[in-house]
């Protein structure tokens, strides 16, 4: 008979939460702030962040504003987060989760439901219909997210590493409910690591695109990169530029893309298409073109050849090698461009030289003295946030000094989106200054008051036209200027960065004469006629 001292010790599981499991896995996948608002139903949610001292809760006045942070944050983190209640909330919000699904941003939309048991007993629950179809709105949220689930203590644990696994892999949004009695029921915590799906391929298909791809790039009389917003949703920017230094690639870059390639590095070939002769030249007139994490790739050109690399396959003229991701074809480029016998030809040097933005810093205010005066403003490592319309195509004209990144709804503009945004980067990244530009005013109040409750010390640049935008009402901390010329902007500007320095928030008004088009806007005009 074995004695207590023959028995070995098993020690007991360690138990968590349902809530409690999914705030680990969302930690460990990196995040540190969780957006929303609270409401009926979330509140177990709520709390159960509020008691975890990694992480952080942002109270955002509208659920809305709370998707558009969550998005933002999780382009720089690599996953958002976001609560919201059941019905009203988060039909509120759904909005900014199909802009994240149209930009490809993994948000994890985590919706607070009814209790089972108040379901049970046929309780009418806040901002539900009358026929009590508690899954309506799951349905709903199906259309424009990558996964979905139902969470009950049996199988949350599983539920979530899937849900978590896909957002991760295919850099979308995805849906939990968590019925308002089960956030709290208790659940094994965690034993390992989030399971993450590696990219696979079929040894043949990999071999097949191996082959082809090295032929291809030998014979080419030469061979240009052309960069799209998946690049850096995947994470692989850092890829990109391997493989353009081991070709002396040069390296143009869309729209949407921009800053995802360093505008220092000797290879940078400019924006494509809305860019002056570099970038076109390196599109155009290369024999092989090499597009990475691009979409809609049937517009770029129809001449040459093309290698064509997505999340889930690759393309070499037509020919689709599937499953093969965008980590695993770069590499295998590097790789081919590397063996070869000698140098692979690269268009780099019959490139033109970029064009230098015309220098006015004078007179009255207009899209080319604002880009001259923004472009002295801009420091390395700034994160800047530009609103759709005349904020983007200005901000796409600046050259971005070595680490800034430039953020915008570049797929989806939509409008309240700047301010929220900002606050999200803020919080991603608290080590970095923000610089928002905005043309878009509308709803900012309640989320400029959520922003700075946070502490957080922004410089905003709003586009005001013939003084017809006022600044936002006044707040307490936020230091307010206006400009209606270039040498009170250059005023305005070095003030704001004294204010933003010391921890204060700082708004700038500008009144931009509108009958001057942007810089981008007129080298694309230039470069049809």
């Amino acid at each position: 008979m074995s004695t207590p001292q023959d028995t070995p010790f098993i020690p007991a599981p360690r138990i968590t939460t349902v809530a409690g499991y999914l705030l680990t896995r969302l930690a460990e996948a990196g995040l540190i702030s969780v957006f929303g608002v609270p409401g009926a139903d979330n509140h177990a949610i709520v709390d159960a962040v509020a008691g975890r001292p990694e992480l952080a809760w942002a109270d955002l006045a509208t659920e809305l504003g709370a998707g558009y942070a969550a998005a933002c944050y999780a382009r720089l983190r690599g996953i958002g987060a976001l609560v919201t209640t059941f019905g009203a909330g988060e039909l509120s919000a759904l909005n900014a989760i199909a802009g994240a699904w149209a930009e490809s941003v993994p948000v994890v939309h985590i919706v607070g439901t009814p209790a089972l048991e108040a379901r049970q007993v046929g309780a009418a629950p806040d901002h539900d219909m009358p026929d009590r179809d508690y899954d309506r709105f799951a349905r709903i949220a199906s259309e424009v997210t990558a996964a979905q689930a139902d969470l009950r203590a049996g199988t949350a644990p599983e539920e979530i590493d899937r849900v978590l696994g896909t957002a991760l892999r295919t850099s979308r949004p995805v849906y939990l409910t968590i019925p308002a009695d089960v956030a709290d029921l208790p659940v094994l915590a965690p034993a390992g690591r989030l399971p993450r799906a590696a990219e696979e391929a079929d040894p043949a298909v990999v071999a097949a695109f191996t082959g082809r791809a090295r032929r291809m790039l030998a014979a080419a009389d030469s061979t240009s990169l052309l960069l799209g917003h998946l690049a850096d949703r995947y994470r692989v920017t850092g890829q990109v530029r391997d493989l353009a230094i081991a070709g002396q690639l040069p390296v143009a870059v869309l729209p949407t893309a921009k800053g995802d390639f360093p505008e220092s590095d000797p290879r940078f070939a400019g924006l494509y298409p809305a860019t002056a002769k570099r970038a076109r030249v390196a599109v155009e007139d290369t024999e092989l073109l090499i597009t990475v994490g691009v979409t809609m790739t049937g517009g770029v050109r129809p001449e040459g050849h093309r290698i064509d690399l997505a999340p889930e396959q690759a393309r070499i003229d037509g020919t689709v090698y599937p499953g093969l991701g965008l980590r695993r074809s770069l590499a295998i480029l590097t790789a081919a461009v590397v063996a070869l016998a000698r140098p692979v030809r690269s268009a780099l040097a019959e490139l033109p030289p970029l064009e230098a933005a015309p220098d006015v810093r004078g007179g009255p205010l207009t899209p080319g003295s604002l880009r001259a005066r923004m472009q002295d403003l801009v420091r390395p490592g700034d994160l800047l946030i530009a609103g759709a319309g005349a904020a983007f195509d200005g901000a796409a004209a600046l050259t971005l000094p070595a680490g800034a990144r430039l953020i915008a709804p570049a797929l989806w503009p939509s409008a309240g989106w700047p301010v929220p945004a900002a606050l999200g980067a803020s919080l991603a990244e608290p080590g970095r200054r923000v610089v928002l530009i905005a043309g878009d005013t509308a709803g900012w109040q309640a989320e400029l008051a959520a922003l700075l409750g946070q502490g957080l010390a922004p410089v905003i640049i709003v586009l005001g036209r013939d003084g017809g935008l006022a600044c936002a009402q006044p707040q307490a901390s936020l230091v307010t200027l206006r400009a209606g010329t270039s040498h009170e902007l250059a005023w305005a500007l070095n003030a704001a960065r004294y204010h933003a320095a010391a921890g204060r928030p700082v708004l700038v008004e500008a009144d931009v004469d509108a009958s001057e088009n942007p810089l981008p806007l007129q080298e694309l005009t230039r470069t049809t006629r």
